[in-house]
């Protein structure tokens, strides 16, 4: 069993009530925040823009592939599109898996594949 749901949102993103499973023992929640220096310059915020199509397309195939690598895992990628300011959240990612190591395993995993495979891109402004 493996779920992997994807939002794109230009609303800003907020805290939400765990969504427990009783297979799994393990829920972590990642929030990447827009940081104030950006390659060593002071920026106001990202502007992000996304191929939302091929986006949700590409998500599917994480899914499985995060099975074949991780087993059993339910996960949940929040990504916002347009403008977002400094200190404010750009995207959530929530991964429940039965064991905790495996819960850091894929998180990590899964934020590598957010930033270099999805069709999301940012522009600091």
């Amino acid at each position: 069993m493996h779920k992997l749901d994807l939002f794109l949102s230009n609303k800003a993103l907020e805290n939400t009530d765990p969504e427990w499973n009783p297979q799994f023992g393990a829920e972590l929640i990642f929030w990447g925040v827009v940081r104030k220096i950006e390659k060593g310059k002071i920026i106001k915020g990202i502007e992000y823009s996304s191929y939302e199509d091929m986006a949700y397309k590409i998500a599917k195939n994480m899914s499985d592939e995060a099975f074949t690598k991780f087993g059993d895992h339910n996960a949940k990628i929040i990504h916002r599109i347009g403008f977002v300011p400094v200190c404010k959240p750009s995207v959530v990612l929530r991964v429940s898996t039965p064991h905790s190591k495996s819960s850091y395993q894929l998180s990590e995993w899964y934020l590598d594949k957010i930033k270099n495979t999805l069709p999301i891109w940012k522009k600091f402004i």
